[in-house]
């Protein structure tokens, strides 16, 4: 098992897409970072709050692309053919699909620590220079959560990969449903008074992790949603992939 997660690491180290999603996420981070300091008032920026919600902000673009980037490390082995000659060196598919999901976790660590790592250079520089206290603890806070964010987003997207094996259909799929059919559902959920219930969809819950508010899922229970949304992607993407002819 250690040495097909290695090699799985190895194709991503060598792969361009997986330093375009890197790139991405970095100019992300850098962008938000400078508008949350460079966009409020100097009086707002002695708020110690702000300095959790800069950390905070640049995990959602982090767990998009890692979410994007779990779907894309398990439909490429289907997209370009190579899933046959994967299968052959790793014959258990339960085994392939374990190794992918952990791959996702992965990556999208990979991608929140490249955020952050540029969201707390550029605070600590910017306030730095401006004489305004860091705050520690503030920082971590919004830290932490995107990093559990991040990595169970690349679980979600591995599982979605592993599930559809169609790489334009998952790619497509998942934006659609972020931006577009969840967002309905939200306001067809509140013009029948369950409102509440938008909370336990899958984007929400990946939301609830980064930034829990007062009115919706505490952090606990908008994990606890997530990770069962990854949890029924993973077994269906265990029964698709041992039921499909690789030939």
């Amino acid at each position: 098992m250690s040495a097909l997660y290695a090699a799985e690491l190895l194709k991503l180290r060598t792969l361009r897409s997986t330093w375009g999603f890197v790139l991405v996420t970095v100019l992300f981070a850098g962008l938000l970072t400078a508008g949350n300091i460079g966009g409020v008032p100097a009086a707002d920026r002695l708020d110690p709050e702000l300095q959790s919600q800069i950390t905070l902000d640049v995990a959602f673009p982090a767990s998009v692309l890692a979410l994007l980037l779990g779907i894309i490390l398990v439909t490429n082995e289907f997209r370009h053919g190579t899933i046959a000659r994967t299968l052959l060196a790793t014959p258990r598919r339960g085994r392939f699909v374990v190794v992918k999901l952990l791959t996702g976790c992965t990556v999208g660590v990979w991608l929140a620590v490249a955020a952050l790592a540029v969201a707390l250079v550029t605070t600590v520089i910017w306030l730095g220079a401006l004489g305004i206290e860091l705050h520690p603890a503030e920082l971590g806070d919004g830290a932490w959560r995107a990093l559990v964010a991040a990595l169970v987003a690349g679980l979600l997207g591995a599982a979605v990969g592993g599930a559809v094996h169609s790489q334009v259909g998952a790619l497509v799929g998942a934006l659609v449903w972020m931006f577009a059919l969840e967002p309905i559902c939200w306001v067809l959920l509140a013009l029948v008074d369950v409102d509440a219930a938008a909370d336990y969809l899958p984007a929400a819950a990946l939301g609830g992790m980064v930034d829990s508010g007062e009115d919706g899922l505490t952090w606990v229970r908008s994990a606890a949603v997530a990770c069962g949304w990854a949890a029924l992607a993973a077994a269906l993407a265990f029964v698709r992939t041992s039921r499909r002819d690789i030939t």
